[in-house]
Parts: structure tokens; C-alpha cells; sequence
């Protein structure tokens, strides 16, 4: 191969390499949202019986779904 054509490829792996990096340092800073979220969600009065509800809904539609 020409020694420009292995330049060229060698850039676009060190471009795709920096998206990766970024991407990656993204989804860190999402997950660090969303578990923040979730505490003060947790804290909310209204969790505990938002929670049963949701868990006597799902139990409801495994309960149609089994017979």
C-alpha cells in the first residue's frame, strides 16, 4: 500500500477513536443523570405507593397473560 493511503487510514481510526471517547464520556455523564434522578425520585412522598401500584398492575398482567 501507498504510504498516503496508510495516512489517510490511520487518521480515520484516530478520528473514530475520539467519537468512541466521546460517546463513551457521554453515556457516563446519562448514567450519572439518571441515578441522580432515581435518589430524588426516591425521596418523593409519593414513591412508595406509586411503586405498589406499579408492582399490583404488573402482577395483574402476568396474572391475563398466564391464563
Amino acid at each position: 500500500m501507498k504510504e498516503s493511503k496508510l495516512i489517510e487510514m490511520n487518521n480515520k481510526i484516530e478520528s473514530q477513536t475520539r467519537v468512541m471517547q466521546e460517546m463513551i464520556n457521554e453515556l457516563g455523564q446519562t448514567r450519572n443523570i439518571i441515578i441522580s434522578l432515581l435518589e430524588v425520585v426516591k425521596r418523593l412522598k409519593e414513591y412508595k405507593p406509586i411503586i405498589k401500584q406499579l408492582q399490583d398492575e404488573q402482577e395483574a398482567d402476568s396474572k391475563k397473560t398466564t391464563e
